[in-house]
């Protein structure tokens, strides 16, 4: 190789980890996922060859980094996995379950690598499981695997030879090793399509090279990649490796699609189409220092290939026209990919800043309020106003498109449950299905981030409580195979998750007699169905009669509650017996920056989430009765229960009772609760700010923001003020 190529090789492979975790996880999630649905599909050739391809890819970015102990679990189930997709095996549980291991396996190694610790997970055993299963071929298919490890590795008559451009003293070297016996080859490679970083991935290609021979030269030079638009690249070796054991150290680098290996021969002619395509990007890259042409000096239309590279125009080298159509996926400008991986604290800070504008956008309106007050006629102010008008009009563009930066799919947290259903059925040996719907329904990151281990644990508990073993179904006129259903939808600016079964449904009056005896209720009570069953949500409170390391011992529903209610949201339950039951969760969309109402109560002021308000009334107190010591109002024939915001927070009384009072009417799914407040001061956009460690659990309120003129206000967490009532009407 040329000093400069060498010198492009002192590349450092840990500024590219971060990039290498994402990757690998999203090609473990493929697997995952795959082998669920091969388990389900059996021969399935095009999924084979998917789940096969993310294999080989995990297995040469793992190599490339040089995690050794990841290549070779990973290359034992691409080997495993070859040989399903050639046909010499089928699809089994038993190969699905160690391949589902693997990919947990893998999983913790990851783990391990991200905290920058030396992998220490052991795999063998699942080597050695893998290896069992692939040696039951028959001889037969072991000749044939045989036979496909030599294809690649062409014999001298079938290729054409890449015009290297030696020296005169490497071409001397080049002919010694021949006359000596010693191995020279020819490697053509070609990058997979919308390849990132080519440059990169010749440098890795070469690196491992370096590793088995010397790489005398390769074609276009690392200069060159670093331009792009090139679809692959040559090299010359000198290697008395076998060209298996070389193609096979070469595709451990990531997003290389195809390699050929040839002997190379001094003094043949170039006439590959694939050859010339190579050197004709290369020639083109040479040509990037000459300026553009003047009118006398026209570009050539036939030299088509050169459009891929990022200049305006380029003079041409030669009357002779460039091969190849220029019309390949991998630089067609329609076809590349236009994303952009982007690190989350940055993204968070972005969406910090836009709501510390929300906050100066505010402060400055109700300047501009007050100066026009002051200064009615004064052309000043108005053109303030008017561009504090158009200001806000801006700042609501850019927090629109700030949010959906933040709003991710819900399926990006269903994607894990398939798996679990899968393996707490085998577990229990019940035989059920996992129904996903709405898995691209988008909601707030940090709701993703949180809302996975409740999910969890509602999932567990249908399997466990929920679906019935396939006798029992049999028994009660049901399909042995029972489904629990993952639903998922917008309501309103409220996303709403359903975790359905269609198992035996709760034991309410087992639940009721349960209550009692803890003396969590009295016989004087009038509950309802549902009543009863959102008893469970009671810490603590557990129906089993054996305690199971599925759903738990009791001490899950509770903390489930608490997650949802620290998101703004709220579950609830609705059963029938021996159909099923659903659990119904109600989130916040988003908890960043969010439209309220501004009410008063006594001097304080309170920010209510307007998603949550269904209507507003002024109420006349004679109206409000007792009942049960809780104030309801009637409203169009229902019952509306009442809190009064100064008796929740504890404030001063006013000198004198109003005779009228405004209540503020909110709303999650069907549950409905009247605020009683003062006054109402109106609609504006708040930031939601946390309350910090010391203040983040303080009942009925869900975070805070800081208003136009500085002062704090506290937003109220409208769930948690709705299951408030609900305890209290139970009580």
């Amino acid at each position: 190789m040329s000093q400069e190529d060498n010198q492009n090789l002192g590349v450092d492979l840990g500024e590219f980890l971060d990039f290498y975790l994402l990757d690998s996880q999203e090609q473990i999630e493929k697997l995952a996922a795959g082998l669920l649905q091969l388990e389900k599909e059996g021969n399935n050739v095009g999924l084979i060859n998917d789940l096969f391809r993310s294999a080989h890819s995990l297995k040469g970015a793992s190599g490339t980094m040089g995690f050794t102990s990841i290549v070779a679990l990973t290359h034992s189930a691409e080997d495993l996995l070859d040989r399903l997709r050639q046909g010499k095996m089928e699809v089994s549980l038993s190969m699905v379950d160690v391949l589902l291991a693997v990919t947990d396996r893998v999983k913790e190694m990851l783990g391990q690598v991200e905290k920058r610790e030396e992998i220490t997970v052991e795999y063998q055993d699942l080597v050695d499981e893998m290896r069992a299963l692939m040696d039951g071929r028959t001889p037969a298919a072991i000749k044939e695997d045989s036979d496909s490890r030599n294809e690649g590795s062409a014999s001298a008559s079938n290729y054409t030879r890449v015009d290297f451009q030696l020296s005169d003293e490497v071409a001397e070297q080049v002919e010694d090793s021949q006359d000596m016996g010693h191995g020279v080859y020819q490697i053509d490679i070609k990058f997979a399509p919308n390849t990132l970083m080519k440059a990169v991935r010749a440098v890795m290609a070469v690196q491992r090279m370096e590793n088995l021979g010397k790489v005398v030269k390769l074609r276009p030079s690392v200069e060159e990649l670093e331009v792009g638009g090139q679809d692959g690249f040559a090299m010359l070796i000198l290697s008395d490796d076998p060209p298996e054991e070389i193609r096979s150290e070469i595709l451990l680098v990531s997003e290389l699609a195809e390699v050929e290996i040839h002997p190379y021969l001094m003094g043949e002619a170039v006439n590959s189409p694939v050859v010339e395509e190579v050197a004709a990007a290369a020639q083109a890259a040479e040509l990037l220092p000459v300026v553009e042409p003047t009118p006398s000096q026209p570009v050539q239309p036939e030299v088509k290939p050169v459009q891929e590279i990022p200049v305006k125009a380029v003079a041409p080298a030669s009357n002779k026209p460039a091969s190849g159509n220029g019309n390949n996926a991998a630089v067609d400008g329609n076809n590349q990919v236009h994303t952009i991986r982007v690190d989350t604290v940055r993204m968070d800070n972005l969406i910090n800043l836009v709501g510390e504008m929300v906050i100066t956008r505010t402060r400055l309106v109700q300047i501009g309020q007050e100066l026009k007050e002051q200064y009615r006629m004064d052309a000043l102010v108005n053109n303030l106003n008017e561009t504090t008008v158009y200001l806000g009009r801006l700042m609501s563009d850019l927090q629109e498109s700030a949010m959906r930066l933040r709003m991710v799919p819900i399926g990006t947290v269903f994607s894990r449950f398939p798996r679990l259903v899968r393996d707490l059925a085998r577990k229990t040996q019940k035989e059920m299905e996992l129904v996903l719907r709405g898995e691209d329904t988008e909601l707030d990151k940090t709701v993703v981030e949180v809302i996975g281990d409740p999910l969890m644990h509602l999932i567990r508990n249908s399997v466990d409580h929920g679906i019935e073993t396939p006798e029992e179904r049999r028994a009660a006129g049901k399909p042995e195979v029972g489904t629990i259903t993952l639903d998922a939808y917008h309501e309103g600016n409220h996303i709403a998750i359903l975790i359905s079964d269609d198992g035996k449904g709760l034991d309410l009056n087992k639940i009721y007699e349960k209550a009692l005896n803890r003396g969590l209720v009295s016989e004087r009570e009038g509950l309802s169905d549902r009543d009863i069953a959102n008893l469970i949500f009671m810490p603590g409170f557990s129906t089993a009669d054996k305690v199971t390391d599925i759903s738990g011992r009791g001490v899950g529903m509770d903390v489930v509650k608490k997650a949802l209610n620290n998101l703004g949201g709220m579950i609830d339950i609705t059963t029938r017996q021996g159909q099923g039951t659903t659990f119904t969760i109600r989130l916040p969309l988003t908890l960043a920056i969010i439209q309220a109402l501004l009410v008063e109560v006594g001097t304080e002021i309170y920010a209510v989430p307007l998603s949550s308000v269904l209507e507003t009334l002024l109420v006349e107190s004679k109206d409000i009765k007792n009942v049960g010591g809780l104030p309801m109002v009637q409203l169009r024939g229902n019952t509306l229960p009442l809190i009064s915001l100064r008796d929740k927070f504890a404030l001063p009384a006013p000198e004198a009772e109003a005779e009228e009072v405004f209540v503020v009417v909110v709303g999650l799914g069907d549950k409905a609760l009247g605020l009683i407040v003062d006054g109402l001061r109106g609609q504006q956009e708040v930031v939601i700010k946390s309350l910090g460690d010391f203040l983040n659990n303080l009942p009925g309120i869900a975070g805070a923001t800081i208003l136009g003129d500085g002062k704090v206000t506290l937003i109220l967490d409208i769930g948690s003020l709705i299951q408030d009532i609900l305890v209290a009407r139970k009580g």
